[in-house]
């Protein structure tokens, strides 16, 4: 392969040579390199010393003692050890992750997302990585020798394989952040390769939805990869180029013009995909109704969609015409194939859409986009689940008679009269106990009581550790002592007592409420956000009663094992705490809980969720659980108004998928 690719330069090189001989009428001679006399005379000290400074007899090395070479080695090494502990810690963190999955029976969630970012990342790394410096070593290669260039009768130095050490320094740095991109659009890539058709197609392009919410991201990051690629890799082509012509004269010769030229035209061809990738998102315009809406409009359809096809052929041409330049000694193709698509980029891209909007739309802007407008209201409900809402007219004439009050007297009966803010302030008040528990919110939900539906406000009595009395702040108390919140507060939204007061249905530590709990103690929760070790030879703080303590031991399935010296040691440097290490009070059967916030424990299982902002507790049949609305997200649905503020903002699909349900012990 190399022997063939020289052969190929060599011949190349010899029909410029000729070329250039008959345009200057003179012979054609073959030219060799001009070796200096300086030159030769470090050749031959080379060749009799064996390299400069070697041999029993040469003189130290000046310079060899000085401080800053003691310096640059002590900042190597300390940049070595922060290397060596950054990457420690990133190989603990992993480790303890993948025990925490394991525990949970979730590994596959924490391998899909870990072996697709690694993957992607070496993907990333290689495809900017190859193609930068097999673009450097093409150039180096096939650079004609010429006379080194000369200044005032000395020779130019030669620091060509410098600059090529910088470039590669430079290239690599870039294949990181490549890597990094690729590594980071993990999401993305994996809806692509998972994502399938709708069976609903847009009614403007006549695309599946699919293709919009799955595909057209990927292939957008895909594009802005490749075409940034490109221009790394010509500027890195270009630099070699001038690194080389600083000291040998530099001919623009038949191989450096076709190199140039593919590295432009391919270029030109990522340029004219993305005009047409810039068709599909016309569904996502902002230039209808003074930019109101999301949607394909009057003007994307009728001149922004024609412009973009045409700008694409001229593209394509230029690319062409690019690689016509190879085979001609002239700068002319180039020039017209990047001021004809500069040009048209002008009028057909930018002015004739412009004059369009103004002269056929403005005007009679309603009318004219009337159509559109429907499209867009319809794609609107559609994303939104709107689109089968039973619609009743409602006169507000019916009479109220005491038959109506009979009638929904179950209603009635359920009629809210407390403001969950001052209920939550008497909560506070009345049933925290302690004052290291602690009332988060309030929750509305129904039960059955006695047979009946009640509507019931609750609120789950959590720990918090902040709360301790300082002298009880130990690590024994916080680690192993204080591990949970213990019930709930419940009444029904319309009891009071002749007080004024909540006529609670469950309060305080009460065993056998109106409102069954099978299992009260609240492990994981709202509030809950430290780490604490369970199974050890310290009882757990269960709850307080008169006179004393209950105490409990945790007996869940959810643990991270902590009963070996291996595991302390890594959950000891994750968390920074020498004392899971030391404490003769961790015993084999030790158990760590950690991520115990909902707000961090789901979404770690379900990346691909957006959570509403209100989870709420509720007892079950046989504990306490929290319960979580989750959704399906996108801002791809095509021709769909997005939601302006708040939690989903941007969004412009959103489905209540999920039920997230997370047991509080």
């Amino acid at each position: 392969m190399s022997s063939w690719f020289d052969k190929l330069l060599e011949d190349l090189q010899k029909r410029q040579e000729e070329a250039d001989a008959r345009t200057e009428g003179r012979p054609f001679e073959k030219r060799e390199r001009n070796v200096t006399p300086i030159e030769d005379g470090r050749k031959a000290r080379r060749g009799s010393n064996g390299g400069a400074g070697s041999g029993p007899g040469a003189p130290p090395v000046a310079g060899a003692d000085l401080p800053w070479r003691r310096y640059l080695l002590i900042g190597g090494g300390i940049l070595g050890l922060l290397i060596v502990f950054g990457l420690l810690g990133g190989v603990v963190n992993l480790i303890t992750d993948i025990m925490w999955y394991d525990a949970l029976g979730r590994r596959d969630v924490l391998q899909t997302r870990l072996w697709a970012q690694v993957a992607l990342f070496g993907i990333g790394f290689a495809a900017m990585l190859i193609p930068a410096l097999g673009s450097i070593w093409l150039a180096r290669r096939i650079v004609p020798q010429a006379p080194v260039r000369q200044l005032g009768g000395i020779e130019m130095p030669d620091a060509s394989r410098i600059i090529g050490i910088a470039l590669t320094v430079v290239a690599v740095l870039l294949a990181l952040g490549s890597a990094a991109a690729w590594s980071g659009a993990w999401e993305t890539i994996l809806l692509f390769t998972n994502g399938e058709d709708w069976g609903v197609t847009d009614p403007t392009l006549g695309r599946d939805i699919g293709f919009y919410v799955f595909d057209l991201p990927f292939w957008r990051f895909v594009l802005g990869w490749a075409s940034t690629t490109l221009i790394v890799v010509g500027l890195l082509t270009l630099a070699t180029y001038a690194a080389r012509a600083l000291r040998w004269q530099f001919h623009l010769t038949a191989p450096v013009r076709a190199h140039v030229s593919v590295i432009g035209a391919l270029l030109l061809v990522t340029i004219a995909a993305g005009y047409q990738l810039d068709i599909a998102e016309l569904a996502y315009s902002r230039r209808g109704i003074d930019g109101t809406i999301q949607a394909a409009t009057y003007t994307d359809m009728n001149a922004q969609l024609p412009a973009a096809v045409i700008l694409t052929v001229v593209a394509l041409a230029s690319a062409v015409l690019l690689l016509l330049n190879t085979f001609f000694r002239t700068l002319w193709l180039l020039g017209l194939a990047v001021g004809a698509w500069f040009l048209l980029s002008i009028l057909v891209g930018g002015l004739y859409p412009a004059f369009v909007q103004r002269v056929q739309v403005e005007p009679n802007e309603l009318a004219v986009e009337r159509p559109y407008v429907r499209n867009h209201l319809e794609a609107t409900r559609a994303a939104f689940e709107l689109d089968e809402v039973d619609t009743r007219t409602f006169t507000g004439k019916q009479e109220l008679t005491r038959e109506v009050f009979e009638q929904d007297q179950a209603t009635i009966d359920n009629l809210r009269l407390w403001d969950y803010r001052p209920l939550l302030q008497t909560f506070g008040q009345q049933q925290i106990l302690r004052q290291y528990y602690h009332f988060g919110d309030v929750d509305i939900d129904r039960y059955s009581i006695d047979g009946e539906q009640r509507q019931i406000m609750l609120s789950a009595r959590e720990l918090d550790i902040d709360r301790l009395p300082s002298q009880a702040r130990t690590w024994t108390n916080e680690r192993l002592v204080f591990t949970h919140g213990y019930g709930i507060t419940a009444v029904p939204v319309d009891a009071v007592t002749p007080q004024g007061q909540p006529d609670y249905l469950v309060s305080g530590i009460n065993r056998e409420p109106l409102l069954p709990i099978e299992e009260p103690r609240i492990y994981f929760g709202e509030e809950t956000d430290t780490y604490v070790v369970t199974g050890t030879t310290t009882e757990e703080f269960d709850y307080p009663r008169e006179g004393s303590e209950a105490r409990t031991t945790w007996s869940g399935t959810t643990g991270v094992d902590m009963g070996n010296l291996v595991s302390r040691a890594l959950f000891a440097m994750r968390f920074g705490d020498f004392n899971l290490l030391i404490s003769n009070q961790l015993t084999g059967d030790s158990e760590v809980l950690f991520r115990r916030a909902i707000w961090e424990r789901a979404p770690e299982i379900a990346p691909f969720l957006l959570f509403d902002g209100d989870p709420y507790v509720v007892s079950g049949d046989e504990g306490l659980v929290w319960i979580w609305d989750a959704y399906t997200v996108s801002d791809r649905y095509p021709n769909a108004q997005p939601l302006p503020a708040g939690r989903f903002e941007g969004a412009n699909y959103v489905r209540n998928s999920v039920k997230v349900v997370v047991d509080a012990y």
